[in-house]
């Protein structure tokens, strides 16, 4: 059960930014933009509560004008452990994955989890881990021919060949608060329609 004093305060949010699911329970998570759309089918392995469309619900003290101050993932999902903490799950969609989408979607996992932690102070909900999840539909890096690898090396573009590994081993590192962390990262892969699942 979520606790009750999160539950109160979450009646003063819009009811249709966020839903909360017990175990076994599902929801269709959808995502549009302009690359297209996506359905991701998400069941709840536990009490969770999803934050949708936080892309559109950053803190309204961010200045817009600063480039990348509102970027934001895609989903949030805060998922109560035993012990009564919780674990974060920050989802961010990119069409295709390349050098280029891993940067910026390094740049909006940092900001959601900025927002995300401010949306769990306010709710009482204490952290314990935070999980990356990048959902695509076509994987470049992956595919990237042996030829390829050797020609950034040879340019000696480090930071794409430092993307390369981490997207492969299945982790990221971010910059949070200063620090450097690296987090695990999920792959979520999606068929061509954009339709996929999840279950947390």
């Amino acid at each position: 059960m979520i606790p009750l004093h999160i539950e109160e305060k979450l009646q003063m949010f819009q009811c249709e930014k966020y839903v909360v699911l017990r175990e076994k329970e599902q929801k269709e998570l959808v995502e549009k933009s302009r690359s297209g759309k996506v359905k991701l089918t998400f069941t709840a392995l536990g009490d969770t509560l999803l934050l949708l469309s936080p892309e559109c619900n950053v803190l309204p003290y961010l200045d817009e004008k600063q480039k990348g101050a509102t970027s934001c993932a895609d989903i949030f999902i805060y998922r109560r452990r035993d012990e009564g903490t919780w674990d974060l799950h920050v989802i961010e969609f990119k069409k295709t994955i390349n050098t280029a989408s891993l940067g910026k979607s390094r740049w909006q996992f940092i900001m959601g989890i900025y927002n995300a932690r401010a949306v769990a102070a306010f709710l009482g909900m204490e952290l314990e881990n935070i999980y990356l999840y990048s959902g695509y539909r076509k994987d470049t890096l992956a595919d990237m021919e042996h030829a390829s690898l050797i020609a950034l090396r040879a340019s000696n573009n480090s930071s794409a060949l430092k993307e390369i590994k981490q997207w492969n081993s299945g982790r990221c590192e971010l910059i949070l608060d200063g620090n450097s962390r690296v987090l695990a990262l999920q792959k979520i892969q999606l068929d061509q329609d954009g339709e996929g699942s999840l279950s947390i």
